[in-house]
């Protein structure tokens, strides 16, 4: 008998309790599909696999299906980071260290970064690359890591070259290097490139999204 009473005890309460979340849900919660519309991303119809729906009068998309579709690069976890991958020239400055990624070029069959590196600090820095992520986030697509080698140039006659590995060496305080970066590998059609340079000596880190969108 006891058993029994525990049993229905046990169902009632999930009744309740469920009820409970019915009843939220209904107020709160509740989403509506939005059937039979077009959804337009720059000019182009597109179809998210999950449907867009409608809670509360509010419009949801599918976060990582949008990205993908937009040119964002969409990154899950307890901390969501969102990135737009951009054209090149860009420009990240940190802790008085600027990185300029200035060109991306296929010569000779080989695909080359050109890049830039001032340090307006009053210490010397070094810079590493430390991750090439290529395809990040693209839909219908698998991404893809590569590697890199490094040639020297100087930015001026000034500069004295110590080595011929573009970023094996410190940089001075208040000098800037240029040099070009040779990409091991790039898929035909790839359509973005994340390089993420990282400095111990300040410490900090520079993220590039780049739009390669028709480059390969």
């Amino acid at each position: 008998m006891r058993q029994k009473l525990k049993i229905v005890s046990a169902f009632l309460c999930g009744a309740i309790f469920f009820s409970g979340v019915s009843y939220a849900a209904d107020n709160y919660l509740k989403a509506f599909p939005i059937k039979n519309s077009k959804i337009i991303i720059n000019g182009s119809e597109t179809v998210f696999d999950d449907p867009v729906v409608s809670i509360n009068n509010r419009l949801y998309v599918p976060l990582k299906e949008f990205g993908q579709e937009t040119g964002f690069s969409v990154s899950p976890g307890a901390i969501i980071q969102i990135e737009k991958f951009e054209k090149l020239p860009i420009t990240i400055t940190r802790d008085d260290v600027t990185i300029t990624l200035n060109s991306l070029n296929k010569i000779d069959g080989k695909v080359q970064l050109n890049i830039t590196i001032k340090n307006d600090s009053d210490k010397r820095v070094k810079v590493d690359l430390s991750r090439i992520r290529a395809d990040d986030n693209i839909k219908g697509r698998k991404s893809y890591t590569t590697s890199a080698s490094y040639f020297f140039t100087p930015i001026n006659d000034n500069w004295s070259i110590t080595t011929k590995r573009f970023l094996d060496e410190l940089i001075d305080s208040n000098s800037e290097v240029t040099g070009t970066i040779q990409i091991a590998s790039i898929s035909k059609g790839t359509k973005n490139i994340h390089f993420y340079f990282e400095s111990h000596s300040v410490p900090t880190s520079f993220p590039f999204y780049v739009d390669t969108e028709g480059l390969f």
